[in-house]
């Protein structure tokens, strides 16, 4: 799987800060499980990436259960941010995956 991250979230991850990703539980994640393998791209530079491995899955049914599971800097953000990134009627819908991730590879050369 690949993905395209802003900046800050990218180098969160590159640093190792941001541990868990987020994703919708919609028809994309059907078949993502442990173990798979995340290629995150810079936003600003495709070619700039990181891969990530999936290590743990959780399904949450809203943002407040996932962050009681979760620190704002796991995820690397805070909730109201992350409510930007989907409506409320898709995670009522699908929930929400949040993947925890280690880090397999930093930046290419």
């Amino acid at each position: 799987m690949d993905i395209k991250l802003d900046n800050v979230l990218f180098e969160k991850i590159s640093s190792g800060s941001k541990t868990v990703e987020v994703f919708l539980n919609d028809g994309q994640m059907k078949h993502f499980g442990v173990g798979d393998t995340i290629a995150i791209h810079r936003g600003s530079n495709d070619e700039d990436m990181v891969l990530v491995s999936a290590w743990s899955i959780k399904k949450c049914r809203n943002l407040a259960e996932l962050y009681q599971k979760y620190s704002p800097a796991a995820v690397g953000m805070e909730q109201a941010e992350l409510a930007q990134l989907y409506s409320a009627e898709d995670i009522k819908k699908h929930g929400l995956l949040a993947i925890k991730i280690k880090l397999l590879k930093p930046n290419f050369e």
